[in-house]
């Protein structure tokens, strides 16, 4: 074999090991809403910090029973912070909540993109977070992409068709999280 191609046969092999290992590194979510479920995937090389607290919290029931702040149409559909959540945070839970710094990427704010949400400080991040309807370039670099759906394009769908800006249905009930878990049994 002559060593250019030795070397494009090594450069392949190392970038199909990268390429694998970037999507085994990614950490599997499924949420169920009161609109339906969706399957996630959170990118920790993308933002170790915000996905490292984001399991915790999940370990920790944070986000179950959190409602929905709001659907806006062709943009966002925004959890409330889970201080807004049915069942009560236990004090362990709320010891679990921590601020997290902005982590700025790459990634772009598109449609499905899960995008951690803050005050007027970048780097107040706790628990609230968006699943863009949209592409929405003015929040690159200013707000943590730290995921995405992985499944539930579907669900995403009916939730814009079925839920007005304030997050509730017709009927008038809120859009809520009822349970988020992590995937993979081998998390720690």
């Amino acid at each position: 074999m002559k060593p250019a191609t030795a070397l494009l046969v090594l450069l392949l092999c190392v970038t199909s090991v990268s390429a694998a290992t970037t999507a085994d590194d990614a950490v599997r979510v499924r949420m169920v809403t009161t609109g339906g479920t969706f399957n996630l995937k959170l990118l920790p090389r993308m933002a170790p910090r915000t996905v490292a607290q984001f399991e915790k919290l999940i370990r920790a029931g944070v986000f179950n029973t959190v409602y929905f702040y709001r659907v806006e149409h062709h943009f966002v559909a925004q959890t409330a912070t889970a201080e807004d959540r049915e069942t009560p945070l236990s004090q362990e839970q709320r010891e679990t909540i921590k601020p997290i710094p902005l982590e700025v990427s790459a990634l772009r704010h598109t449609r499905g993109v899960l995008s951690l949400a803050h005050g007027d400080d970048p780097n107040s991040g706790e628990t609230s977070f968006s699943i863009l309807l949209a592409d929405a370039p003015n929040l690159d670099k200013k707000f943590t992409v730290f995921g995405m759906l992985d499944d539930g394009e579907a669900t995403l769908e009916s939730i814009e068709k079925q839920f007005d800006q304030h997050a509730k249905s017709t009927d008038g009930k809120r859009l809520q999280i009822v349970k988020m878990e992590l995937v993979d049994p081998f998390r720690k």
